[in-house]
Parts: structure tokens; C-alpha cells; sequence
């Protein structure tokens, strides 16, 4: 009999004690593959979500929270900054990208993006990487929308489509279905853009906030996806915006509620944030003078003025202890595994040692003892080994689609060669040492003692 028939048969002659030491070993490699592989995607991921802005400017507490809220969408920005202020930033510098944005309002659970056209036009989602329609063209009018394709595919909406934004970021009760009904049958595709649409219990209401039915927006546009998390988006007027939380904010004074945009008050043209981007010679993504635009308007105590590049960097930085502390439970689970095996092949000596005293007197010399355990100990280590990267990639994938559904930030985790040869073959050296103390027992098995006849 061959010697991988002989380590077969044992690994098989107990099969529960190798199944557990196996997916120990699995999900130790699984989990320190994965940790590495979503890090990386994720810093990736995120890096390439600032896209082409420079600075980005508001009235929030920190610059963290200024770039995780106005570029990121984590929550509604509470501060405003008043068009006087914005107009004070643009007129002061030669900038090549200044966009205002208005965050706050959603649509199931998207985010609503208030800005300019030039959103679309110039803001890039990804670096060098420009927005692209893929049906209709870009909004011109405060009652337009263009919608990020994964609104697009989740929503069911396209060109044409009649919707009222809600103010929060809650998740809608009847997301599934793209046509708003009121009570009385009347279909919103029918009603007028702009129009007002009072005292309806519309099915596109959000679990939190209320819905902004004075107002009903058109779709007029669909983007390309860009792969990132810009996709949720739905992208609108500023002025259109701004009407909207105009009815709420006279509503709560008690005055009469505006009637077009043109009623617009100094006290509704607040903006949450505002992208900048200096002039760069072309081909290059950077220039020396993006420092001196952060150093001027950092000297004024009435905003917050963030690098969204270095922002991410802190936000990994703050992260990367507790990426250790899953390295290193991984690495201790790894440890265990390869305890597990020890004990698994040490007890299950006792049970052999005839079958080894038969071996010896069929002339298995005591070094081929010693390699059939250390080989069955690395064996073990090797299919634990795949089978963790096989966990890994299906667990990358898993982590990622929820991340992308709970969040909207896309990742795409791949598991390096490198890295994956690199622990595998860690993993088998570290299962063959764990076989050596019952490798060595029973290299001094002793044959007369288990050649007796058995009682």
C-alpha cells in the first residue's frame, strides 16, 4: 500500500476530528485573506470616490465629517453656509472646479444631490473618469433630476418619470414600485412638473422625514455607472432645492408658501458643501497650489476646508488598529488550528500504534513513520489552506454586495496570489510542526509491545 493510501485511510478513518481541524484552519485563513484583501479594496475604493475635487468646503464640525458627509453621503450635513459665503470662496480664488451642493433630501433611501449642472458636467466620480448619460441629457430646469444608475435599476424609474423627494435619508415602505398614486387615483406622471400637490398620502413616503409633495420633479436624464458609490445618487437643480425647503421653513414661521423660484428668499440659498478643484497643466491630477488654496481658506474660522485625499488617509489610519486586532484573531485562530491538529494526530496515536508496529515489522523504517504523520499534518494544513481562500473570495463578495447595498460604497476585493501562496504555505509549515511532537511519538512506537495478541 502506498504511503498517500495510508494517510488517506487515517485522515478518513476520522473524519469528524479532520473536518473540525480543517475548517479551523479554513476560517483563520479565510479571515486574515479577507481583512487584507477588503482593506485594501476599500482604501481603494474610497481614494478613487473623492474624484476629481481638490477641497472641499463647509460649516461641519471636522474635516473627517465634511468629507464622509458631502462626498460620501454618511449623513445629512446639519451646518449651511450662506450664498454670500459661497459667493465670497468662488469669487476669492482662480478655482477650475467650484460646484455648490445641498444634501438632506432623499428618494427611497438615495440620497438627493441639490447643485449646478456643472455636477455633471465637470465633477468627475472617479478620477479621469467623467460622468457619462446614458439616456437623456442633464438637467436645465429647478424641477429636473437625473438619476445615478443604481437609482435607475432599483427604483424602476427612467425618462419621463414624475417623484417627489423626501426630506431625511429613511428607507421607503414601497420602494419597489416606480408610479406615485395619491388617494383619489390621480397618477403623478399625469400632474405637471413643479405643480403643487397638497395633503396626499403618496406611497413614496420614507419611514423617516416627511415627503415633499409641493413639488413634483421629472426625470430627464440616466448616468452611466461609474463604479462608485455616486451611483446612488439623484442629482437636481439647486433652485429646486432650495423651493422645497422653502415651503418648510415659511410653513414653520407661518407665512404663505412661495409659488415658483423666483420667490426665493437670501434665507433658502444655503448649501451644505462646495467642491473645489484648482487649475492643473494637463495630464497631472495635483498642483503646489492646491496647499496655498487650503492655507488661505483655512484661516477662516466661519468654514471647514478638507483635503478629501487626506481625509481618506486619516480614515484608514484611524481603522488600521482595528485591522490589527482582526489579523490578529485570525493569527491566533490560525495558532489554535494548528494546536488542534497536534492533538487530533497526538490522540489518535494512541489508537495506531499497532498499525505502526505492523508497518516496522513489514520493514517501514522509523523515518518513513515520521514522514507519513508530518505528511499527514501538512496535508491537513493544505486542504485547510484552499478551502480558507475559497471562504475568502466568496466571503469578499458577500461583504462586498452588503456593504454596497447597506451603504452605497462599491469595493471590489480580490485576493492576491502573492499574499494567498504566501499564508497558504505558512499554514501548511505551521500544520507540520504541529504534527511533529505526535511525528516523534510515534517514531518511538515500540514493536514487541503492540505486537501482542490483543485480549
Amino acid at each position: 500500500m502506498s504511503d498517500i493510501r495510508l494517510i488517506l485511510r487515517s485522515l478518513f478513518g476520522r473524519p469528524t476530528s479532520t473536518v473540525v481541524t480543517v475548517l479551523l484552519i479554513a476560517i483563520a485563513v479565510a479571515l486574515l485573506l479577507s481583512m487584507r484583501s477588503l482593506r485594501e479594496a476599500g482604501r481603494a475604493s474610497f481614494t478613487r470616490g473623492v474624484g476629481n475635487a481638490h477641497l472641499i468646503v463647509s460649516a461641519e464640525a471636522s474635516p473627517l465629517v465634511t468629507v464622509l458627509n458631502g462626498l460620501f453621503y454618511a449623513n445629512p450635513p446639519r451646518a449651511p453656509l450662506t450664498q454670500a459665503k459661497v459667493s465670497e470662496i468662488v469669487d476669492g480664488f482662480p478655482w477650475a472646479m467650484a460646484i455648490p451642493t445641498q444634501l438632506g433630501d432623499s428618494f427611497l433611501g438615495h440620497p438627493v444631490v441639490a447643485t449646478t449642472p456643472a455636477f455633471i458636467d465637470t465633477f468627475e466620480p472617479a478620477p479621469g473618469e467623467p460622468w457619462r448619460i446614458a439616456r437623456g441629457r442633464n438637467f436645465e430646469g429647478p424641477f429636473e433630476v437625473v438619476l445615478g444608475s443604481r437609482v435607475a435599476r432599483e427604483t424602476g424609474l427612467d425618462l419621463g418619470s414624475r417623484l417627489h423627494l423626501t426630506h431625511g435619508t429613511g428607507r421607503s415602505r414601497e420602494s419597489g414600485d416606480p408610479v406615485v398614486l395619491d388617494p383619489e387615483g390621480i397618477d403623478l406622471d399625469e400632474a405637471p412638473i413643479g405643480a403643487h400637490d397638497h395633503g396626499h398620502d403618496h406611497i413614496h413616503c420614507d419611514e423617516e422625514g416627511h415627503v415633499h409633495d409641493e413639488v413634483i420633479f421629472e426625470v430627464v436624464g440616466v448616468l452611466e455607472p461609474s463604479g462608485t458609490h455616486h451611483d446612488r445618487v439623484v442629482v437636481g437643480d439647486l433652485e429646486g432645492g432650495w423651493l422645497v425647503h422653502a415651503f418648510d421653513r415659511r410653513a414653520a414661521e407661518g407665512r404663505p408658501e412661495p409659488t415658483s423660484v423666483d420667490d426665493l428668499e437670501e434665507a433658502d440659498r444655503l448649501v451644505t458643501g462646495l467642491l473645489l478643484r484648482t487649475p492643473t497643466r494637463a495630464g497631472r491630477g495635483s498642483s503646489a497650489i492646491v496647499q496655498q488654496a487650503f492655507d488661505r481658506l483655512r484661516r477662516d474660522p466661519a468654514i471647514t476646508v478638507a483635503s478629501p485625499s487626506t481625509q481618506v488617509n486619516n480614515l484608514f489610519g484611524i481603522v488600521a488598529d482595528l485591522d490589527a486586532v482582526f489579523l490578529a484573531l485570525g493569527a491566533g485562530i490560525l495558532v489554535s488550528g494548528a494546536f488542534s491538529v497536534m492533538l487530533a494526530l497526538w490522540n489518535s496515536m494512541e489508537l495506531r500504534r499497532r498499525q505502526i508496529a505492523v508497518l516496522r515489522v513489514l520493514g517501514c523504517t522509523r523515518g518513513r513513520v515520521l514522514g507519513l504523520v508530518l505528511t499527514e499534518s501538512a496535508i491537513i494544513g493544505l486542504i485547510g489552506a484552499g478551502v480558507g481562500v475559497l471562504l475568502a473570495i466568496a466571503g469578499g463578495d458577500l461583504a462586498a454586495g452588503l456593504l454596497a447595498s447597506r451603504t452605497g460604497v462599491v469595493i471590489e476585493p480580490s485576493i492576491e496570489v502573492r499574499g494567498a501562496v504566501l499564508v497558504s504555505a505558512a499554514t501548511v509549515v505551521l500544520a507540520s510542526l504541529a504534527g511533529l511532537a505526535p511525528a516523534v511519538r510515534a517514531y518511538r512506537t515500540p514493536v514487541a509491545d503492540h505486537l501482542r495478541p490483543l485480549d
